[in-house]
């Protein structure tokens, strides 16, 4: 071994079986590595790769379900036809998925994978579900068996069925108290070791946090899966305005390696199955359906040293310019404190009013200038995000 060489060259009588065991885990520039493979691509970028771990986060009723049925129909649809909205399965070959739903009733369940899954994987009009490829599809519904088992269960069908990609809805029913930062620690480092020993992709669900100044993932199971994952999936639903259906959007708002800029936006038809839709207005509404209205702010009292002058543009003659702006205030700080942020920004924009100020930060956030996130200690935090 490598240590082995260096430490006798170096004239050491004795190496311990720690140091061996770690020279192991030794990464050099000519390591023979395994080549990454990913089983999807959304919007032609590579995503959810083997032997890592994906999160989808979302609110109550925002599409999660929807998402998790659009992974399961994509990775079992025929070589030549494997594609639904703008996910992609990479190989040609179908995969092996497996679906742990931990929250609904197993006639739920059941019922996803008759009128939506099915549908989507055998096309308009198919009558034969002989047809459906249900020797890769590995189903369970453990939402009656005991927390403490959940997760041995799952290891146990993991292990027997060898699945590609495995989805787990929702990892906050593995177990008991998801502030519990040893339990949580504990349980996403056994998940990260499911995903490395049985070559799959390991789909963590999770829901966000309720307050509206931190959409983050729930509790330290939520801020442990955020430092471990390879990338977040968050799930919003868009209502507009009356009579027309609400706009479903899937958004990748983390990653190590492959940036997706456009969320996937779809609608659900008649049928209960997704078709494309635009990219929805998103600008918040009131109880009665109506555009919230923001606070507003007169250019001439703002701090034109981040305001970007567009005179050939009528309908906006003028812009902020939130890269420099945030990155002023932040300086050379990787995060720094939500409340903080909103009173130096605030201050060196000029800006008087908060409700003025939300609205600029969520523009920093569509531009993927900013995101909030949680420190250690679970406070709201901001990260500026590089170029």
């Amino acid at each position: 071994m490598e240590i082995e060489q260096e430490m006798n060259t170096a004239g050491s009588e004795s190496i311990s079986n720690v140091l061996i065991d770690m020279d192991t885990h030794r990464v050099m520039i000519n390591s023979e590595m395994e080549e990454e493979e990913y089983l999807f691509k959304l919007k032609g970028m590579k995503c959810f790769p083997r032997k890592d771990m994906t999160a989808i986060s979302g609110g109550p009723k925002t599409g999660k379900t929807n998402w998790i049925s659009v992974l399961l129909a994509c990775a079992l649809k025929d070589g030549d036809d494997r594609k639904v909205l703008d996910l992609e399965r990479v190989r040609e070959e179908k995969l092996r998925v497996m679906w742990i739903d931990t929250e609904q009733s197993p006639q739920s369940t059941q019922s996803i994978l008759k009128r939506r899954v099915c549908p989507m994987v055998l096309g308009e009009g198919a009558e034969n579900i002989k047809e459906f490829p249900e020797e890769l599809l590995f189903v369970f519904n453990i939402r009656s068996a005991d927390v403490d088992s959940r997760y041995d269960l799952i290891a146990e069908g993991v292990g027997a069925y060898h699945p590609d990609i495995v989805i787990i809805d929702n990892i906050r029913d593995l177990i008991h108290d998801i502030n519990d930062g040893q339990k949580a620690q504990e349980l996403i480092e056994k998940l990260m070791h499911m995903a490395t020993q049985q070559r799959c992709n390991v789909v963590c669900v999770l829901h966000q946090n309720r307050s509206s100044d931190n959409r983050g993932m729930r509790g330290w199971l939520g801020t442990e899966m955020m430092n471990k994952v390879f990338e977040v999936f968050v799930c919003r639903k868009v209502r507009q305005k009356q009579g027309v259906k609400p706009t479903f959007m899937v958004e990748q708002e983390m990653t190590r390696k492959y940036d997706i800029d456009e969320p996937l936006c779809y609608q659900m038809d008649d049928r209960g199955l997704p078709v494309a839709a635009d990219m929805p207005n998103l600008q918040p509404r009131n109880e009665r359906g109506q555009f919230a209205s923001y606070g507003k702010a007169k250019v001439d009292t703002l701090n034109s040293a981040y305001i970007i002058q567009q005179p050939d543009n009528a309908e906006t003659p003028w812009r902020w310019d939130l890269r420099k702006l945030f990155g002023t205030v932040m300086g050379s700080c990787a995060t720094m404190g939500y409340q903080d942020l909103m009173r130096a920004v605030m201050d060196e924009a000029h800006i008087r009013q908060r409700n003025y100020y939300e609205k600029v930060f969520s523009m920093a956030e569509e531009e993927r200038v900013v995101r909030k996130d949680k420190d250690g200690c679970g406070r709201i935090v901001v990260i500026l995000l590089p170029l």
